[in-house]
Parts: structure tokens; C-alpha cells; sequence
């Protein structure tokens, strides 16, 4: 992503961290958070890195130690509220690009990119998702299915420019299992026993 585009969602995601919990506080998204936990919550363990953490979704399912839990958005908006619900959590203001690249050690048992954040990421980082990963760990990314992008938050033009970005033959190669749930392509390595996949 250029770093106008970068600064351009950014700005929309500032904007819109100031009636987030409320939008998505409707019965009916809150039915899609219930579903997907349901399936997420019980690989939730170890050491966590919340990629596009937001205003702390993950948190408010899954009873995570704090010494545990990382969250990395680029929305200095969207984590003051997160930090104001979860005080005692660390998060990084940044993209997950540019906190790989400063911190390019260390793993982890549980990654997560929840409700289109994976569709920020440049394509050349879907790999560095696995690199980060633990041996025994467990990944669960939300694109943005082909078709789909949020208009109730973008111009035409964000999305022409979403769209472009979003590689899904290279998401489909790089990453064990996809499927969709509800308005996400969702790439994840739990066993599909466990996924509502045929």
C-alpha cells in the first residue's frame, strides 16, 4: 500500500473509530460476532498477535491473559478505544508491515486479522504471517471476499483501489484452508474438522 493510500484509510478508520462499537453494536452484527467466535474462540491460546485489532473485538470474546495479547492497528483512533475498554493491553499504533519490519523476531501461537483487516496488507507480507507463526500455531485471516468491500465506509474510488490490492490466487496458494463466512474469505489453518467447510 503507497503511503497516500495507507494515510487516506488511516484517516477513515480515525473518523470512524468515533461510532464503531456503536454501528457494530446491532443485534445482527452481533449475532456474526457470536458465530465467529463460536468457531475461533477455542484456538485462541498461547501468545496472540491481533493484526488490525480495531477497538479490541478479540478482546471482548476470549479471556486473554494481558502479558499474552498484541494488538497492531494503524488507527491511533481505534486504539484509544481500545485502550480505554482494555487498559492493561499493549498495542502498537502501526501497520503490520511496518511492525514486522522493526520487529522481526519473535512468534506466535495465535494470529489474527478479523473482519477484512488482511485486506490492508501488501501481498508481499501474506508469507510473513506463516514466518511469524509458531510450530503448533494457529491462523485465522478475514479478506474481504471478491465483490465485497464496505461501502458504507468508502468512496468508489477506495474501493477500485481495495480491490487491486487484494491478490485472492495468491491467498488461496499461500495459506492451508479458505472458505467464506458470511462477507469474508477467510484463510486459516485449523483443522477443517473444526470450520464450517464441506
Amino acid at each position: 500500500m503507497t503511503g497516500s493510500e495507507q494515510d487516506r484509510v488511516q484517516a477513515i478508520y480515525d473518523e470512524f473509530a468515533k461510532t464503531y462499537d456503536e454501528h457494530y453494536g446491532s443485534q445482527a452484527f452481533q449475532e456474526e460476532d457470536v458465530a465467529l467466535f463460536k468457531i475461533l474462540s477455542p484456538w485462541v491460546k498461547g501468545k496472540v498477535l491481533d493484526l488490525g485489532c480495531g477497538t479490541g473485538l478479540t478482546l471482548s470474546y476470549n479471556n486473554i491473559p494481558a502479558e499474552d495479547y498484541l494488538g497492531v492497528d494503524p488507527s491511533a483512533g481505534m486504539l484509544e478505544k481500545l485502550t480505554a475498554k482494555f487498559p492493561k493491553y499493549s498495542v502498537v499504533n502501526s501497520t503490520f508491515e511496518e511492525w514486522d519490519k522493526a520487529n522481526p523476531e519473535g512468534d506466535f501461537d495465535t494470529i489474527l486479522a478479523l473482519y477484512g483487516a488482511p485486506s490492508y496488507f501488501d501481498k508481499e507480507s501474506y508469507g510473513r504471517v506463516l514466518e511469524r507463526l509458531s510450530p503448533k500455531g494457529h491462523y485465522f485471516l478475514m479478506f474481504y471476499k471478491p465483490g465485497y468491500f464496505p461501502a458504507h465506509i468508502y468512496t468508489p474510488e477506495d474501493i477500485e483501489a481495495a480491490k487491486a490490492r487484494i491478490d485472492y490466487d495468491l491467498i488461496n496458494s499461500t495459506f492451508e484452508t479458505t472458505f467464506i463466512f458470511t462477507s469474508y474469505l477467510v484463510a486459516t489453518n485449523i483443522p477443517r474438522g473444526f470450520l464450517p467447510v464441506k
